[in-house]
């Protein structure tokens, strides 16, 4: 085979392969601010969390509810719980992020959820990740 005749075999290659590299970087890059997205919910409620034990004895439930829209204003739903008898506050916020890659395979909509327990042990605030459903 002579040279000329391998170009167009390398150029019908590259042409197919374009567009399954473009997939996999909006892939990457979609994954990437889902994941973005899911740590910064979980930076929020351990911010609420820590704010709340806190604050325990001033009934911060108000204050708790501002911090995580401040925070992030896009948030679908809260769920703060104090326990008086254990000290313990548990948080749940869930937030819906639409996803580029998403849209072109049928799932636009992420849906992240984050779900944290804290409480005071000798006088410091121990945060624990519950198991989300």
């Amino acid at each position: 085979m002579n040279k000329i005749g391998n170009r167009g075999q390398s150029l019908a290659i590259f042409v197919i392969f374009i567009p399954v590299f473009i997939m996999i970087g909006t892939l990457v890059v979609d994954v990437a601010f889902a994941k973005y997205n899911a740590r910064k919910l979980d930076n929020i409620t351990m911010e609420v969390i820590r704010y709340g034990l806190k604050h325990f004895d001033e009934e911060p439930y108000n204050n708790m509810v501002d911090l995580i829209y401040q925070n992030d204003s896009d948030i679908d739903s809260y769920k703060i719980d104090f326990n008086e008898e254990k000290n313990t506050i548990n948080v749940n916020i869930s937030k819906a992020t639409k996803g580029f890659f998403g849209s072109i395979v049928g799932k636009d909509i992420y849906s992240l959820k984050s779900s944290y327990m804290g409480y005071l042990e000798d006088d410091k605030i121990i945060i624990e990740k519950k198991a989300t459903k």
